[in-house]
């Protein structure tokens, strides 16, 4: 995982914005009580551009497949983010992946695959 992200330009990142979202769209956690996680959430990291310092993704390994549409529901108030689905994940036992990017501070080479 940590060559991916070498690779990538991907430092780990951290936030106290449970999902996430508000984090990787504007930079902070803008919502005053954000407690909520949607179903997908599972084994959660989050990352930022390693020369930028941006938050550029939020990578969660759900057991099984997750619902196409829960993900893009997910992202739907957040135009600067995008989301991609994939069979592998780093964790294993099971699980996909589902990786949502903030394009705009995503690198060119950043791909999905683990």
């Amino acid at each position: 995982m940590l060559d991916w992200a070498d690779a990538h330009g991907l430092k780990s990142g951290s936030t106290r914005c449970s999902s996430g979202l508000h984090w990787l769209d504007k930079g902070r956690c803008a919502v005053g009580e954000c407690f909520d996680t949607p179903g997908f959430y599972d084994h959660t990291t989050t990352w930022r551009s390693r020369t930028t310092g941006r938050p550029v993704l939020v990578f969660n390994q759900p057991y099984g497949p997750p619902d196409v549409a829960e993900v893009r529901a997910a992202i739907s108030e957040h135009p600067s983010l995008s989301a991609e689905i994939g069979p592998e994940s780093w964790y294993g036992a099971g699980t996909a992946s589902v990786y949502i990017w903030n394009d705009g501070n995503r690198s060119k080479t950043a791909g999905i695959a683990p």
